[in-house]
Parts: structure tokens; C-alpha cells; sequence
């Protein structure tokens, strides 16, 4: 990275513990919230480091910095970790170069998400970034990069099917209520009762709040404080465990998300007679078999959504030609403009150097041709400076060997290379 002159170091990196390589017991041990990545940035620029970023979400810790060799970062990352050297390349994802800047761009597309065009993470990019300017740990390249890697993820979004349809099993049930609301007359509000706030719940509810609008939406769960957590979170209610049967038995619409064993949602628990539309997300169903067959209940299955997310999925993979192509060549225009820092120091001196020829030229000409006008000399010179420099910089950029090129530009204006 030497060459690209942004930075002293060699090399550019991505060290990093992802969904593709670990459990998340695994995941936990490598997180890194502010204070941590706060204290490992301190310590890498303690080293001499000059440009690093730290994204730590659920799925993924990855650190993007720039050193000689991977070790350097490793070092750090696990010293500031619950981990070890041996589980980290136990579970390790090392890429450099070109390879580290494919794989943010994937990242920030959706490519790496554990729900294939999940956009989530962009955002925490984004604050991965500001955090790290924060930290007086970003440089050039980093900015550009991030830069780069967002406007990737907007022109996947838009230009792809990527994203499209429901992709899990959460996703899918709010896709189900959204289909079944517009069977409803126009601003119906039912009243829905989610039955669970674990991983699955709390998905549900998000996308409930965030994607239906709806407003009458009640949370329960056996441990309480769970759902009243949940609740203020997202501006919704919650009640009692205590109170089931009577939010079931209002409920018009329904959705299960616990973890028991069997049916915790059985016909003895509806006493009002009404259609509701009920979906269960639970492994082993949590609604009784019989409340399938009743005509005054529409009740999914967990199988039934997963053919939906499965097929959703399927169209998403269809779509990573295309976001690849999109992703590459934003990357091969993120090397055009690394090139073009590469060889803005050399366009520099050399231009540096014909403004000293061209000064001494110009007042040599005068005292020869003392009736010549200074002003309309010097822009001349001007003139030919930038047709000359301008024609060294297509050559640089557009050359076969650009290594070569400057080599010879070097040697023939007498140019140290620094």
C-alpha cells in the first residue's frame, strides 16, 4: 500500500471472527464493544498504526487496519478479547489487499449477512467509521473506502433483487399479517398479541412496528420483565403472564414465539367466537392440532413461513451475479483512484520541477525580448506545463506498466523517490 501513498505500511488488512466460522459462543468471546475497540486503537496507533476500524456486531468482529504483517493486529485483537491466539486461528477470516477491500464490500451489500441481502449492517459500518475518526484513527483511504462500500450497498439495493421477498421465518409472518391487513377495510387497526419475545419474538416485533403500522400491539412472555423491556423499546404494550388467556382471547391476530415443548395455546382459552389469523413460529408447535381445523382460525406453521423464507432465499441467490458484477466494479473504480494517489506525488514533482525551469526559461526570454509581455509569457508557459503534465497523467493511468513509467519519469527528471 506503500506504492498507493496512504499509508507507510505495507499492507492493508481484514482480521476478523464472523457468523461463517464460529458459533456464538465463539462470536461472544471476540466482541468488542466502544471501550474496548476504543482501548485497541489506542494501542495500535501506541505502535505507529495509522488507519483502523473496528465493526463489532452480532455476527461479526472484524478490524480493518493497515501493518506489515496480520500478526501485528492479531496480537491486539485478541489481547483485548476474552480469546486466545489458538481459538482465533482456530475460527480466523484473514483477507489483505484487494481481498480485504472485496470482502467490506460484500459485507456492506448484504453478501456475508447471515440472511443472504440482510442491509442491516451498512449502518453499523457507517458508525464503525465515525467512530474511528472519533478515535483520530481513520486516514484517507479508510473514508474512501467506507464511502465506496456504502454507495455499493445503495446501487445492490436498487439495481438488484437482492433484498426482496422474506428471507426468515420472523420475516415471513410479518409479511403474512401485512397480506392479510389489506383483506381488512382501509385503516383497520387489529388488535395483535405477540406470545414470546426471544430471538424470534424480538425480530417479529421490530418488523411489526416497523413495516405494518399498526398500533394495538401487546407483548407477553413468561418472564415479565423481558416483554416490559421489549415494550418501552418499542413504544408498544405488554401485560402479565398471568393475564394469557384474556390476551389471547381478544387478540385478532396472533403470533407464538415461545420455546415450550408443547401446545400453550389450546381451544379451551377462546370463549370469544371471532376469526383470528394466528401464526406459529415455535419448534414444536405451541398451538393445539385441533385449532388448525377449526374455520374460525387461520393458523400458520413454522413450516408453512419457512417455505416462504426458502423461497425468498432462493430468488436472493439468483440475484448474486448481479451484485457481484456491481461489487466488482466498484471495486475496479476504487483502484482508479488509488492509482491516481499513486502517482499524484510523482505528477507533483515533476510539475514542481518544470515551474522551476519555467520561471528561470521565462525571465531569460525577457531580457532577450524585453518588448514581450510578462503576463501573456508566463501564461503561455502555463499553457505548455499543463498540456506536458497532462499527457504524463494519461499515460500513468492508462499505461501497461505503471511501474515502468515511473521509473523512467523518475530517472529522467532526476526525481528521489521517497
Amino acid at each position: 500500500m506503500k506504492d498507493f501513498q496512504v499509508s507507510k505500511f505495507s499492507n492493508f488488512f481484514l482480521v476478523g471472527i464472523d457468523h461463517t466460522h464460529a458459533s456464538v459462543d465463539v462470536r461472544e468471546l471476540f466482541s468488542l464493544n466502544e471501550e474496548k475497540a476504543s482501548h485497541l486503537i489506542y494501542d495500535y496507533k501506541t505502535l505507529g498504526g495509522d488507519g483502523m476500524m473496528v465493526v463489532s456486531t452480532c455476527n461479526r468482529t472484524e478490524i480493518y487496519a493497515f501493518a506489515n504483517c496480520p500478526r501485528d493486529i492479531i496480537d491486539l485483537f485478541c489481547k483485548h478479547t476474552q480469546a486466545n491466539l489458538e481459538l482465533f486461528y482456530r475460527h480466523q477470516n484473514i483477507k489483505q489487499n484487494r481481498e480485504a477491500i472485496e470482502h467490506l464490500f460484500k459485507v456492506s451489500s448484504g453478501m456475508e449477512s447471515k440472511i443472504l441481502g440482510d442491509f442491516e449492517i451498512i449502518g453499523q459500518i457507517k458508525k464503525s467509521f465515525l467512530f474511528a475518526k472519533e478515535q483520530a484513527a481513520h486516514n484517507t483511504f479508510l473514508e474512501r473506502l467506507v464511502n465506496s462500500a456504502v454507495q455499493t450497498s445503495k446501487k445492490v439495493k436498487n439495481e438488484t433483487q437482492l433484498s426482496s421477498g422474506a428471507a426468515s421465518v420472523a420475516f415471513a409472518a410479518v409479511q403474512k399479517v401485512k397480506q392479510h391487513l389489506s383483506t381488512l377495510p382501509a385503516g383497520a387497526q387489529p388488535k395483535v398479541l405477540l406470545y414470546g419475545t426471544g430471538k424470534i419474538g424480538r425480530t417479529a416485533c421490530e418488523n411489526l412496528v416497523n413495516q405494518t403500522g399498526l398500533k394495538d400491539i401487546t407483548l407477553i412472555n413468561r418472564t415479565e420483565e423481558k416483554a416490559e423491556r421489549l415494550a418501552d423499546r418499542f413504544g408498544v404494550k405488554h401485560i402479565d403472564f398471568s393475564n394469557l388467556n384474556e390476551g389471547l382471547n381478544t387478540a385478532d391476530i396472533i403470533i407464538v414465539a415461545t420455546g415450550a415443548l408443547g401446545a400453550t395455546v389450546i381451544p379451551e382459552q377462546f370463549t370469544e367466537d371471532k376469526y383470528r389469523l394466528i401464526l406459529d413460529l415455535s419448534v414444536p408447535r405451541n398451538v393445539e392440532v385441533s385449532l388448525y381445523e377449526n374455520p374460525n382460525f387461520e393458523v400458520v406453521d413454522v413450516d408453512a413461513l419457512s417455505a416462504i423464507a426458502d423461497e425468498s432465499i432462493a430468488k436472493r441467490k439468483a440475484e448474486i451475479p448481479a451484485a457481484e458484477a456491481i461489487i466488482n466494479s466498484m471495486i475496479d473504480d476504487f483502484y482508479i483512484w488509488l492509482e491516481s494517489r499513486r502517482v499524484a506525488p510523482t505528477l507533483q514533482a515533476v510539475r514542481s520541477k518544470m515551474e522551476s525551469w519555467k520561471s528561470k526559461e521565462v525571465q531569460t526570454l525577457l531580457k532577450k525580448f524585453p518588448e514581450l509581455n510578462e503576463e501573456h509569457a508566463d501564461l503561455l508557459a502555463d499553457q505548455l506545463l499543463n498540456r506536458i503534465t497532462g499527457q504524463f497523467a494519461r499515460q500513468l493511468k492508462n499505461g501497461p506498466d505503471i511501474n515502468n513509467d515511473l521509473r523512467t519519469i523518475h530517472h529522467i527528471f532526476e526525481i528521489e523517490k521517497k
